[in-house]
């Protein structure tokens, strides 16, 4: 039997915490067919259609929500992210210094990279993700039209999940700028802290 794709199943967990059961259906009815082996072309097509439904069905903010939450990969308190932050914390007092540290150790994680190209500009820091491809895992090889933003607060999660430790007592906010899978050029996120 075919293993059922995981966005599927994370995706069905997110709309069951944020939406009611008959919201949950409306989007996800005939949508289960997806499979870990299903062709890329199979899970674009079913990722367009499963964000159409989404953007007609629910309000931005609840779609937001919901892709935030989907995101494949999750930092927390204990990952390598937040404890770097915090010893970097330690040594540069000043905010300014701190967040120079913060893009430096960024853009040095070579293994991990997760945060793509980093940059900083004035009390905003800028993460570019992708150029000219996309690197979403579910769609980047079937993906033959441009698709809802809504698709890409997934990865945007994924960021926020490593972003909002940098100042852990402020509140992280972030905005995607364009993404490859909307039509742009790049992935490109802006960060700042309140």
């Amino acid at each position: 039997m075919a293993k059922e794709l995981r966005h599927y199943r994370v995706l069905s967990e997110q709309l069951e915490k944020f939406t009611d059961e008959s919201t949950r259906e409306k989007i996800l009815s005939g949508m289960n067919h997806i499979k870990e082996s299903s062709s890329p072309e199979a899970k674009a097509q079913w990722a367009y259609e499963v964000i159409k439904r989404m953007d007609e069905i629910l309000d931005s903010d609840t779609c937001i929500k919901v892709r935030e939450n989907c995101t494949c990969l999750k930092s927390n308190e204990n990952s390598i992210y937040a404890k770097t932050f915090r010893k970097l914390r330690k040594q540069y007092m000043g905010e300014d210094n701190y967040i120079d540290e913060v893009v430096k150790y960024l853009n040095g994680t070579k293994p991990l990279r997760r945060c793509g190209k980093v940059s900083r500009e004035g009390d905003r820091i800028i993460s570019v993700i992708a150029e000219g491809r996309c690197d979403c895992p579910t769609i980047r090889e079937g993906l033959k039209q441009p698709i809802s933003i809504t698709w890409c607060h997934c990865c945007k999660g994924s960021l926020l999940s490593v972003y909002k430790y940098v100042f852990p007592d402020k509140t992280c906010k972030m905005e995607i700028i364009e993404s490859v899978a909307a039509g742009g050029s790049t992935c490109t996120m802006i960060t700042k802290y309140e």
